[in-house]
Order: structure tokens, then C-alpha cells, then sequence
């Protein structure tokens, strides 16, 4: 995942930190326009101008670069070994966890159509030991502060909700609480059969780390992003 020291959202921007990573030319990106949605679909249908309409993308072929770009919402790696490998890379921000995009990349990974969206009735994983994923750098509880609207989406998860006074960063309205988004990630691979254990979590937050993460409520609309990148080893 690319660092507060690169503008990650142009293509150009980010094949140059790929390139400054030592990731070559032939390895081909495969980047989403994001709409903070539930649909994931596989890397060849992204390959249009403009690029397809999506949060998630999937693949099982080394040579694919897989993109999303943050700000605050968390990047999710999912890696899937069995019968075959293949990997998922999803865009997680409140909206498109509650529209179900979790759910959508396991269903990727399980084999089903592509592409798929949250609104599908989730397979359970059925070798879910198989299954791990990394959840990456986000706004954490400390500076997520949600209104009801946001928060009634998240009241049947434990964990999920927390009071207002787990916020350090200024609150921007009287009825707002904390969010811990991670938790509800957590919560929706759960679901789909993946044990807590199978999920990392990155705690640093992206709006209290400006040195090294960029942030929308911290630099506002139009800012700078980060670029999320994912690849199978060769």
C-alpha cells in the first residue's frame, strides 16, 4: 500500500511507486472505478474505458496487479488456497460493507459468476481455513463519527458501535457516535464461515497518521489517495 509520500490517483502515479518498488512493467494494473458499492468483478471485465463500475476485483493469474484506491475507507486483501489459488482486493468504506462487498468477494473466490454483488445470499466458505485476509490501513473508532442514519446499519453487530466519547477527533454533531469499521468487516467474514483469527487488521488510523496516510476528512474532497495494490507471487 502506497504511503503519504505518493498520489496515488492517477495510473501514472501509481505505476511509478510500483515501479520505485521494483515491480515491473509486466505486471498489468487493473484498476475500478469505485462507487462505494457492493459489485466485484473479475480483473479481464475491468479492462474497458472508462474503467467498469466496481468496488472489488478478483483474479487468479500472478501477472495481474490488482488496484483500489483509499482515503479512508479500508483496503481488504483476501487470498483463497485450495483447489486453486486466487485472490480477492476490495474497496470496504460504511456503504459498501452494509451493501455487502465482503460477501461478494468471497462468493468470487468460492467460484461463483461474475460478476457478483453484495445483494446474493453469501455461500458459506466451505474450507474456510483456506481463506485469510487483511484489512488495511482506514479511519479508525477514534475518528469515525457517524450519525444515526450510518449507525442504524450497524446496530445487530457487537463491537461495531461505540460512544461518542471514543472519539479524539473533533465531533461534527451532537447525536454522533464511534464506528469501529474494522469490527464490521470482522462481523461480515463471520458470516461467510472465515474465523476471526483468518483476518489481520491494520490499527494505524488514517487521519491521525498525516506523515504516513492520507485521509478524506482530514484533507477534504479531491485530495490525494492512496493506492491499495495486490499481486499473487509468481
Amino acid at each position: 500500500m502506497s504511503s503519504a509520500a505518493v498520489d496515488a490517483r492517477s495510473d501514472d502515479g501509481v505505476r511509478t511507486w510500483l515501479d520505485s518498488c521494483g515491480i515491473g512493467s509486466d505486471v498489468e494494473l487493473f484498476p475500478v472505478n469505485q462507487v462505494h458499492g457492493s459489485t466485484v468483478i473479475h480483473a479481464a471485465a475491468s479492462l474497458t474505458e472508462p474503467p467498469a463500475d466496481a468496488d472489488g476485483l478478483w483474479t487468479e493469474t500472478p501477472s495481474n496487479a490488482l488496484v483500489v484506491r483509499v482515503a479512508d475507507c479500508a483496503p481488504v486483501w483476501i487470498l483463497a488456497e485450495g483447489d486453486r489459488t486466487a485472490f480477492a482486493l476490495v474497496h470496504a468504506g460504511w456503504k459498501g460493507v452494509a451493501a455487502g462487498i465482503i460477501e461478494a468477494a468471497v462468493n468470487a473466490l468460492a467460484g461463483a459468476s461474475t460478476p457478483v454483488t453484495g445483494q446474493q445470499a453469501p455461500a458459506p466458505w466451505k474450507s474456510a481455513g483456506s481463506l485469510t485476509a487483511a484489512i488495511g490501513p482506514h479511519l479508525r473508532p477514534c475518528c469515525f463519527e457517524v450519525g444515526p442514519e450510518v449507525a442504524a446499519l450497524y446496530a445487530s453487530v457487537p463491537g461495531a458501535l461505540q460512544p461518542a466519547s471514543a472519539l479524539r477527533a473533533q465531533r461534527m454533531r451532537p447525536d454522533g457516535v464511534s464506528l469501529d469499521l474494522s469490527r464490521a468487516i470482522i462481523a461480515r467474514f463471520e458470516g461467510c464461515g472465515v474465523s476471526a483469527e483468518s483476518v489481520s487488521v491494520a490499527t494505524a488510523c488514517t487521519r491521525c497518521n498525516p506523515a504516513l496516510l492520507h485521509s478524506y476528512r482530514r484533507n477534504g474532497a479531491g485530495g490525494p489517495l492512496m493506492a491499495a495494490v495486490g499481486l499473487l507471487q509468481r
